[in-house]
């Protein structure tokens, strides 16, 4: 939630615990660009990827350099994201369902087929995050009242992130609502001061 310094002292005691583990120096990467400290970020999410190609980070290398103004050097990163995730539905996989909705709505802005993503993904398990995701991906797709229907599924799980709630205020400004949409940005400034900074969906 936007404690940076506590966030580096955590994943360095990970790190001493399982040293070498993608998914530390990952996390590392994104607090590093969180941080702005955007050369290191690049520097260790490219040594990340050498030894573990998974386009969850190639996407996320790619949203880095889109945050820092760098969008022709995102694009073979983005790419190659896509064409993953694409072929790991291919073989039958369900595992990046979500990232795909996530794509689509963020990356491509592509808001149809980011709900086409999102509901595929929320067939196979009903959560906040999902109706999250097709909420987003409605939103994306100029459906402003479909997309207020799913965030309020998706608020009724009484979860508080600082993501969620920014997203929800962007759906409830669409549909004129605009003393909720400026309540759920304070609710998101509150939870993390800094939930504009770099980050990555998960």
């Amino acid at each position: 939630h936007g404690c940076y310094e506590s966030a580096r002292a955590h994943y360095k005691r990970a790190n001493e615990a399982y040293s070498g583990y993608w998914l530390i120096d990952e996390h590392i990467a994104e607090l590093l660009g969180a941080q702005g400290k955007f050369d290191e970020a690049v520097a260790l999410y490219e040594e990340v990827i050498a030894r573990v190609p998974r386009p969850e980070l190639q996407q996320a290398l790619g949203d880095l350099y889109v945050f820092i103004g760098k969008s022709d050097q995102a694009q073979p990163w983005h790419e190659k994201a896509l064409a993953a995730y694409l072929e790991s539905v291919q073989r039958g996989d369900v595992h990046y369902f979500h990232h795909l909705a996530d794509f689509y709505a963020d990356v491509r802005e592509n808001g149809a087929e980011a709900v086409r993503w999102a509901r595929k993904d929320l067939a196979l398990r009903q959560n906040f995050s999902t109706q999250v995701a097709l909420a987003w991906g409605l939103y994306r797709d100029g459906q402003f009242t479909m997309a207020l229907d799913a965030m309020q599924k998706a608020l009724s799980s009484g979860v508080r992130d600082a993501e969620l709630f920014f997203q929800a205020a962007m759906i409830h400004l669409a549909v004129g609502r605009n003393d909720e949409g400026k309540e759920f940005l304070q609710k998101a400034a509150e939870i993390n001061p800094h939930y504009q900074d770099f980050h990555i969906h998960r």
